[in-house]
């Protein structure tokens, strides 16, 4: 009886690894504004990788500072416009009110009043109440130095409001979808670039203003209370050509607001 002979030994089975895909990051604050608008905060190199994604033609850059050395790099790289208004941030609508300051200083100087010993009747309430009224009127007079310094640094301390020429010229600049897709970015994403977004909602896209405000808190917290004041009184005069328009605009009830401007070619 014949016999087969053994079969060679099989080569081992080899797996081919599937590559992995690279971590997609985007930068700080990264949201999607309408089509063709992004926000974020300033982009780093691990971001680089997600924004290639988004095909940017243009940036609008909201800060006094110069664009980082990595970014420059990367939107000469990628062909993209940069539009940079040196915006600065607003500062002095945080800061607690005097009352409340006073108040907790004097508090602090009536109750800290030394204790009166024991006496009969109106003596000792007398005394008491000398003690207690030179005390708060001390506490008084050191408060009063307190914020007279304070005043005096607060007045040297440039105040920084929101800067409505760059405001106006960056809406136009969202008025005109050959600039799309553009990402719309400041140093952290959160006051700066929430303004002009908040700007956009109300005057390019007819936002109640409750809604506007609850998105610019939504990115910039409890503060801002500046901001909120410039967005609502804001009412540029806004000029944008009608063929290259955005198909989110939508027209307010004050036609006045817009003045539309077609050009040849």
């Amino acid at each position: 009886m014949s016999s087969s002979p053994p079969s060679p030994p099989s080569e081992p089975s080899t797996i081919t690894a599937m590559p992995t895909p690279s971590v997609q990051i985007p930068p700080l604050s990264f949201a999607l504004v309408s089509t063709g608008v992004y926000r974020s905060g300033c982009p780093m190199p691990l971001n680089f990788p997600f924004l290639s994604k988004l095909h940017l033609k243009s940036i609008i850059y909201l800060a006094d500072q110069d664009l980082p050395t990595d970014l420059q790099r990367f939107v000469t790289e990628n062909n993209i416009q940069v539009f940079h208004f040196r915006v600065q941030q607003v500062r002095g609508d945080n800061n607690p009110t005097d009352d409340n300051a006073e108040e907790a200083f004097l508090g602090n100087g009536v109750d800290t009043a030394p204790d009166i010993a024991k006496e009969d009747g109106n003596t000792a309430s007398s005394r008491r109440g000398s003690a207690i009224s030179r005390r708060g009127s001390a506490a008084a007079m050191i408060f009063e130095e307190e914020r007279g310094r304070k005043d005096k640094k607060d007045k040297e301390k440039e105040k920084v409001e929101n800067d409505p020429v760059s405001m106006q010229l960056a809406l136009e600049l969202l008025l005109d979808n050959r600039n799309f897709p553009v990402l719309i970015h400041s140093n952290k994403g959160k006051h700066r670039s929430g303004v002009l977004v908040a700007c956009m909602r109300k005057l390019l896209q007819n936002w109640a203003f409750g809604s506007v405000k609850l998105e610019y808190y939504y990115f910039a917290g409890e503060k801002g209370k500046a901001d909120v004041e410039f967005i609502e009184k804001f009412e540029p005069t806004l000029k944008y050509d009608e063929k290259w328009a955005p198909a989110w605009l939508r027209y307010t009830p004050e036609e006045g607001k817009l003045i539309k401007v077609t050009k040849d070619g």
